[in-house]
């Protein structure tokens, strides 16, 4: 073997853990660019309050991230590539510590795959909840109170809305749009979207375009129900906390009467005022916030 081909073979075999965990992050990207899509348009979303500078906080930790790696490579590879390459100049190989390397993409290749598959869903949930939000601004012009990610025992309450006919435990569901289901209802690619992004509630099921659940209402209620007990114990007045389950970007509808709000997350606004659940004096609205602040603004509450 050449000079030049021992070269390229011990660099070859230096960069194969990227090679790896950069093609598994390509195929798992290209195949859920092309059988899913968020729910909504993350450009169209009203911009939260320093969202430029989190995009650049973002992007530069990624920027110093990749010096590391980039100084660790820059002074290891070459010293590595050396001893590689006169491994084979020399004919000996070492086979065991490859079975090693071997072993070690693999996991690698594994992790990629989990954590990538574990950023998509994060990325949906973070969508959702940020439509979600931008919808509730409209609700605080209205003179409700707001709150997001309350933390509760072992859980959080994604949005927590307080006015005088009630307090509303808010969960927002991100569920991607398949577009298998699009092309499936509307068969040559006509018709509307609603039909294809489209979940109906009966009967206990929230039913989409090729699946069925159930566990979100039963988390919607579970959680409301904790709201209920903490406020009812920290007020020391009864409070009944209404759960409100939210799938944004989706077509809601229902074919029989569900428990309790399932709605498109645009439907927040012209809802929520309608809703009569419990009627409060301002004294016990003013109440119910400042518990609901104590619990968002103090560490020492979470988890009690």
């Amino acid at each position: 073997m050449t000079d030049f081909s021992s070269i390229l073979l011990s660099y070859g075999i230096l960069l194969s853990g990227l090679l790896v965990t950069v093609g598994v992050m390509y195929v798992l990207l290209k195949h859920r660019d092309t059988t899913v899509k968020l729910p909504v348009d993350r450009e169209q979303l009203t911009r939260i309050p320093a969202y430029g500078l989190q995009e650049q906080i973002h992007d530069l930790q990624l920027d110093l991230i990749g010096c590391m790696m980039m100084g660790l490579l820059i002074v290891c590879l070459p010293f590595a590539a050396s001893s590689i390459q006169a491994h084979i100049t020399v004919g000996k190989f070492p086979w065991l510590l490859s079975i090693t390397a071997l072993m070690g993409l693999t996991y690698c290749g594994f992790k990629t795959w989990k954590n990538f598959s574990k950023l998509t869903k994060l990325r949906l949930g973070h969508t959702a909840e940020i439509a979600t939000a931008n919808e509730l601004i409209g609700l605080q012009a209205l003179g409700y109170q707001v709150f997001h990610d309350v933390q509760a025992d072992g859980f959080n309450i994604d949005h927590l809305v307080v006015g005088k006919n009630g307090v509303f435990a808010i969960e927002t569901k991100g569920r991607h749009k398949r577009n298998k289901d699009l092309l499936q209802t509307n068969g040559n690619g006509s018709g509307s979207d609603k039909k294809g992004y489209q979940v109906f509630y009966k009967d206990g099921r929230l039913n989409f375009p090729s699946w069925t659940e159930t566990k979100p209402i039963e988390q919607a209620e579970r959680q409301a129900k904790w709201v209920s007990q903490w406020l009812t114990k920290a007020t020391g007045t009864p409070v009944t906390s209404t759960p409100v389950l939210v799938f944004p970007g989706w077509f809601v509808t229902s074919q029989s009467k569900p428990p309790f709000p399932i709605l498109n997350h645009k439907q927040l606004v012209g809802t929520i005022p309608t809703l009569r659940t419990q009627a409060l004096t301002q004294q016990q609205v003013d109440t119910i916030i400042y518990q609901v602040a104590q619990r968002c603004l103090s560490k020492s509450e979470v988890g009690k």
